[in-house]
């Protein structure tokens, strides 16, 4: 079973649709080492489909994520608008639990609606788990829980 929420969807309609004797999930990761370690374990949660990662070939040389992008592009495939948007991945929608802080300041700066309906879901778990947060505030040599509504607070003070 699959740890990662998106992942439930695409997994139903594969066990509905998708006979794994002949069937290959293509997972799109980069070819950088950090996300070249994850293949196991995302081959592994893909049982008992077979697994292939086109873009973490060894290519000479390696590509850039534009150089994906354009090579999308030139294909027929526009990519994402989050692309478009300066996000440096499509994942979640651009609310990733596993994003810093640029990246949940540049949501609230692009996507307001969304920031706001995660901070929304934040306060909920907070009422119920007490003082816990997406996000970490490390200043002061403290770490401490770092609420989506403080955080916009801090960027839109004057």
């Amino acid at each position: 079973m699959h740890k990662h929420a998106e992942a439930v969807p695409c997994r139903a309609w594969m066990e509905a649709h998708a006979d794994p004797s002949d069937t290959i999930v293509y997972i799109g990761i980069e070819n950088t080492p950090r996300d070249r370690a994850r293949i196991p374990a995302i081959a592994r949660n893909w049982k008992p489909w077979r697994v292939q990662f086109p873009m973490c070939a060894k290519r000479e040389p390696a590509r850039s994520k534009d150089a994906l992008l354009d090579e999308a592009r030139a294909l027929g495939i526009e990519p994402p608008e989050l692309y478009r948007l300066g996000f440096a991945h499509n994942n979640c929608g651009g609310t990733c639990v596993r994003a810093g802080q640029r990246q949940w300041k540049h949501l609230l700066a692009t996507l307001p609606d969304r920031y706001a309906h995660a901070e929304q879901e934040e306060e909920k778990m907070r009422a119920l788990l007490g003082d816990v947060a997406i996000l970490r505030d490390r200043r002061g040599g403290t770490i401490r829980p770092l609420p989506l509504r403080s955080l916009r607070a801090r960027e839109q003070q004057p």
